[in-house]
């Protein structure tokens, strides 16, 4: 007989810890961000800014996809105490990580796909007044909904499964603490 798991069970709790482990790994990422500004306000070198911006482009998607790939962890969530598995809870395969983020990777794509001419031209993807243009309209109202799809998902499945852990076959869950297992000591006596 199988136990059916609700969301009682602690260790499917991660909605808040996921929550804030976003915001830590935004914090991890926003360095980049000033270097992005910087190298944008200091070099005109189209040869040094396509690359440059490829790379920008795929530094926040590839942090996540290398951190879950080889440790289920990204800074974030290991600081907030929850870990990516397999469903079946062994080890997240960098396949798996991949897929988690592979969404993520096509609006990526899409976007690069998008500015790339800009950039190539010499001119920053980021200038002010720049029309949005019907793609980029698209992209965002896209990537608005992929958003709220994710999170009805996850706030509507007993493990907390979002959208990229069910294409990916993963699950989110909290890790024991050490103040949570039993003491050594009292366990001798």
């Amino acid at each position: 007989m199988s136990r059916r798991v609700t969301v009682d069970t602690p260790k499917y709790r991660t909605f808040w810890p996921r929550f804030w482990a976003g915001f830590i790994d935004a914090f991890v990422l926003l360095p980049l961000g000033w270097v992005d500004s910087a190298v944008w306000d200091n070099i005109s070198a189209t040869a040094f800014l396509v690359p440059w911006f490829v790379l920008y482009s795929l530094s926040d998607v590839a942090y996540t996809i290398v951190l879950h790939g080889l440790y289920g962890q990204t800074i974030g969530k290991r600081l907030m105490g929850v870990k990516v598995l397999d469903k079946s809870e062994a080890r997240l395969s960098m396949g798996q990580a991949v897929l988690r983020d592979s969404v993520l990777l096509a609006f990526v794509a899409w976007g690069l796909f998008l500015d790339l001419p800009t950039v190539i031209a010499g001119n920053s993807p980021y200038a002010e007044g720049a029309p949005i243009g019907i793609a980029r309209l698209i992209a965002l109202y896209a990537m608005f909904a992929w958003f709220v799809l994710e999170l009805l998902t996850m706030l509507t499945n007993n493990k907390r499964r979002a959208l990229h852990d069910f294409i990916a076959g993963s699950v989110v869950v909290r890790l024991a603490r050490t103040s949570d297992a039993p003491n050594e000591k009292a366990l001798r006596a």
